[in-house]
């Protein structure tokens, strides 16, 4: 039976010396130690050498851990975890090789050589062997600049302009290069031996990709981690390499990773969580992976090329413009790009799948997109405002997206149920907004100020980003103020002050100064500056005002909640709370 886990605590001489040949898969992100953590391992070796010299017993010092992809007896290793440490040490080592070269100590070279490559044998045909095989983008450049003789000092030399990985290879080969040969001779010699017989990693291996993904997922708290999107695409371009060959991996490997360089690994990763849902349409059970692989159909029924090229690619350029809210189209651009501005506003995305899908299915007819991103900010914004938990909220955008997947839907709001507001909805909505917000609504209360603030200014007037949201009357106001004069009513004084008629946006340094100040002051603290205007429009109306009365903020207030019922559709007919009857009562 195959051994399906064995960790082993392995010399540096072991591990570089022929056992085991590493390889870092495409699936891996570029090599990015930066000098700091080049020099943090140097220094380190260089101690706890000095340490066991000056103690003069024999002790191991332990260098972190590795997590391998290894079958029993073959020495081929895949690096789910490790690739930094590897890299750098490969490095260190051709840094030694080099410094013994340019001083002729054949010893040396004779010695560090073998733990770089293996050499071959023309004659016999031997190709050779490699102790670590970088990503297939950086395969050659590594083989020439690091692991062969005389690269190392070509790569310090060189003007070219270099980028990722590449760049990071030269900082540290120059540091390190640098750092050796500050070392006396003796010292360098005594650091190479110490390296090779007195410092260990321990070797995690395992013949599977998802055990070594868990366990890697558990130990490693160095270097940097690896994302379910590695594990994604190992997966994928595993499938490709079987089912169609080693150079369509290598193709797909490049469409890969310029997906992922166009938007970002944060996001690609975001996008595969939401592919996740399109597809599922509930809330996540098990792991990324799991779960793609279960509900994806092309994914399930092993179609990698068809699942880049009909699923990632074409959602990637679409979750691109979503993101970033910049889509381009002859017509209604602007107007999508709005809605699209404030759905990113919202701190939940539960809303990103459906978005997608309708996206990418009438991604040709601006005019529907820009009535489903009308209707698609009302719900999010009800939900949102309304506090509708997770589970629910993943239910609707889930069948929202089930009803824009129908073949027989041909992007007419009108069929999309969904979407539509009942009237007992937007009354609850409006009672919401025409309630406490600042406290009532923390997740909320910025992105309502600041629409209301945008649907009030003239169009095309851009908000600005650094922005607090102040109190007009304020939350705490002193005794002997104007404040209490106005509003000696305290319950009447605690109901105004969260509400939306006493909440402006403000230049995030002017808010502290404003403070408790009374109504005057704080007017003149609030325009004080580069002129007397105030960005925003809901803070210049403050301005106007003598007094800050609670008959004033009855009046801003039903004017304010109407912009948003307006914007949002969500006038309803008149209730009646009491049903009619006979009028048998006799004035008094």
């Amino acid at each position: 039976m195959a051994k399906t886990l064995e960790a082993h605590d392995k010399l540096i001489r072991e591990i570089f010396e022929g056992s085991y040949q590493f390889e870092v898969p495409d699936y891996q992100r570029p090599y990015a130690w930066t000098t700091e953590q080049a020099e943090e391992l140097f220094d380190d070796l260089i101690s706890a050498m000095k340490e066991s010299r000056a103690s003069g017993a024999s002790s191991q010092y332990f260098l972190g851990s590795i997590v391998i992809i290894k079958e029993d007896k073959k020495p081929e290793s895949r690096v789910v975890d490790g690739q930094q440490r590897l890299t750098t040490l490969t490095i260190l080592l051709a840094a030694l090789r080099h410094i013994w070269q340019e001083v002729g100590y054949d010893k040396g070279i004779k010695s560090v050589t073998p733990f770089l490559y293996e050499e071959g044998d023309e004659m016999l045909g031997k190709a050779t062997g490699y102790r670590l095989t970088a990503r297939e983008e950086d395969v050659d450049f590594f083989r020439s600049n690091i692991q062969e003789p005389g690269g190392i000092a070509l790569l310090i030399a060189s003007t070219d302009k270099l980028e990722d990985s590449r760049l990071r290879y030269r900082e540290n080969a120059t540091l390190l290069l640098g750092k050796a040969k500050a070392l006396p001779p003796a010292d360098l010699i005594a650091l190479w031996q110490f390296l090779a017989n007195d410092c260990s990693l321990v070797v995690i291996s395992t013949p599977d990709l998802e055990a070594a993904y868990r366990i890697f997922s558990v130990l490693n708290n160095r270097g940097l981690d690896l994302a379910p999107i590695d594990i994604v695409k190992a997966e994928v371009l595993g499938l490709i390499r079987t089912t169609a060959g080693e150079a369509k991996s290598r193709d797909y490997a490049k469409t890969w990773s310029q997906i992922e360089k166009n938007l970002g690994r944060e996001d690609f990763g975001n996008l595969l969580a939401h592919l996740r849902t399109v597809y599922a349409k509930q809330k996540a059970k098990a792991t990324l992976l799991k779960e793609l692989q279960e509900h994806v159909t092309e994914y399930r029924e092993k179609r990698p090329i068809d699942l880049i090229d009909k699923v990632i690619k074409p959602y990637a350029e679409v979750w691109d413009f979503v993101r970033d809210a910049d889509f381009e189209a002859t017509e209604n651009a602007e107007t999508i790009n709005e809605h699209l501005s404030w759905l990113n506003r919202v701190d939940f995305k539960d809303w990103v799948p459906p978005a997608l899908v309708y996206f990418k299915r009438f991604r040709q007819k601006p005019k529907l997109l820009a009535e489903f991103f009308e209707s698609l900010e009302r719900l999010t914004y009800f939900l949102l405002v309304t506090k509708v938990g997770i589970n629910e909220r993943i239910e609707t955008y889930a069948e929202l997206t089930k009803e824009i997947e129908l073949e027989t839907f041909k992007g007419a709001q009108a069929e999309l149920t969904t979407l539509a507001l009942t009237d007992v909805q937007k009354r609850k909505f409006v009672a919401a907004l025409d309630g406490d917000v600042y406290d009532d609504l923390p997740k909320a209360r910025m992105a309502l100020v600041l629409r209301l603030e945008s649907l009030v200014r003239a169009p095309g007037v851009q908000l600005q980003n650094a922005v607090s949201l102040e109190h007009v009357l304020p939350q705490t106001p002193p005794d002997g103020s104007d404040w209490l004069q106005w509003f000696p009513d305290e319950d009447e004084r605690q109901a105004w002050t969260h509400r939306l008629a006493n909440l402006v946006p403000l230049d995030r340094n002017k808010n502290s100064s404003a403070s408790n100040f009374d109504f005057a002051k704080k007017k003149n603290v609030y325009f004080k500056g580069k002129g007397t205007a105030s960005p925003f429009v809901l803070t210049q109306e403050v301005r106007s005002e003598d007094k800050w009365t609670p008959a004033m903020l009855i009046d801003r207030q039903n004017r304010l909640v109407g912009v948003l019922k307006k914007h949002w559709a969500l006038e309803v007919p008149p209730t009646e709370s009491v049903s009619k009857a006979p009028d048998t009562t006799t004035a008094t």
